[in-house]
């Protein structure tokens, strides 16, 4: 039914609506939620617009569902944000084709702004979690050991107890950056997106697709690592010094920090995590296993530590930091979206 014969004149009425892919997950709409929520207090968008969300697939409300109440209440128009990364086949075709639909259903004027996407302010959010995921010990540790044990070095100790030194505190942790997303069949947007992961110094990864694929990739990347360093820019730094392996010392155990390009919790995400926490049972059991490899989760804006190990067979010391969904860190973007049309 079209209503736009029922409005009453008066100032018109903006709706913003945030829509998402969605997911049969539990808790993809309550984490939309506090999304929308988040969106409407910030403060180009409060007084401006009314802000609900909706679903282009596997949760409600749907699009027409969220637009026909919308006229109900005496709205006449509403911009649509897609909570999408990639110029694929849901940005193309489905969003359209469901904001055509709706506006028909509705009578409202409906816009489309333009979707996440992949550019520099995501990057910038990205690295930003990133950065918080990687350990203190390795973002900064090694910098400030390095200069003690060059002083040793340069300060006319003996050779042996300098080595000793050097491999002691100057080796920086390796840490593998990974971003983690869903995939798609269009080959454009996985580019797209690993464009971006490169943009930080990561590796992209996708739930789907051609082999290896989810945490089977990432158990490739690591099997592939030979040391290099991803995103941890204390290395360079370092280069002028002996290394660990340099001096006949082990090598250290790389970190593996994996980042899901999700809006929201998901049951890809949900699967590669649990992948990962499964792993403790083909290793060290919990009382033998040392804290420092036990695996990290984020819930919410909370850090909690599980007693889980996660090493892929032919790499037992891999340690592995898990981000959680982006959330309310895309409120800013979200709302320079809306203010765009």
């Amino acid at each position: 039914m079209n209503h736009s014969a029922t409005k009453r004149p008066g100032p018109t009425r903006s709706a913003l609506i945030l829509l998402a892919h969605g997911s049969r997950h539990n808790h993809v709409t309550h984490a939309l939620r506090d999304i929308t929520d988040a969106v409407a207090r910030e403060p180009r968008i409060a007084g401006r617009f009314g802000v609900h969300m909706a679903f282009l697939d596997h949760a409600e409300p749907d699009l027409v569902q969220v637009s026909t109440r919308l006229a109900e209440r005496g709205y006449d128009r509403a911009v649509v944000v897609p909570l999408l990364f990639t110029d694929a086949f849901h940005s193309r075709v489905d969003v359209p084709a469901q904001v055509k639909e709706a506006q028909d259903a509705s009578g409202l004027t409906m816009s489309i702004a333009r979707g996440l996407g992949t550019g520099g302010d995501l990057a910038a959010v990205l690295e930003q979690r990133f950065s918080r995921l990687v350990p203190e010990e390795s973002n900064s540790g090694s910098e400030r050991n390095a200069d003690s044990g060059a002083s040793a070095v340069f300060g006319g100790q003996s050779k042996r107890a300098s080595e000793s030194a050097l491999a002691s505190v100057v080796t920086p942790t390796p840490v593998i950056r990974v971003l983690y997303s869903v995939g798609s069949s269009d080959p454009a947007a996985n580019d797209a997106v690993s464009r971006l992961a490169a943009s930080i110094g990561a590796t992209s990864v996708a739930a789907t697709g051609e082999h290896p694929k989810g945490v089977a990739a990432i158990d490739h990347i690591v099997s592939h690592h030979g040391g290099t360093n991803h995103g941890e820019s204390e290395q360079g730094k370092l280069a002028t010094l002996p290394t660990a392996t340099q001096l006949g010392a082990s090598s250290v155990d790389p970190l593996v920090v994996v980042q899901p390009l999700f809006v929201a919790p998901g049951k890809l995400w949900a699967m590669a995590t649990k992948e990962l926490a499964h792993r403790q049972g083909k290793s060290q059991s919990l009382e033998t296993q040392p804290l420092h490899q036990r695996l990290s989760f984020r819930r919410g804006d909370a850090a909690k530590t599980r007693s889980h190990s996660s090493s892929p067979s032919d790499a037992p010391g891999v340690r592995f930091r898990c981000g959680s969904p982006l959330g309310v860190d895309l409120v800013p973007m979200i709302a320079d979206r809306a203010c765009s049309v």
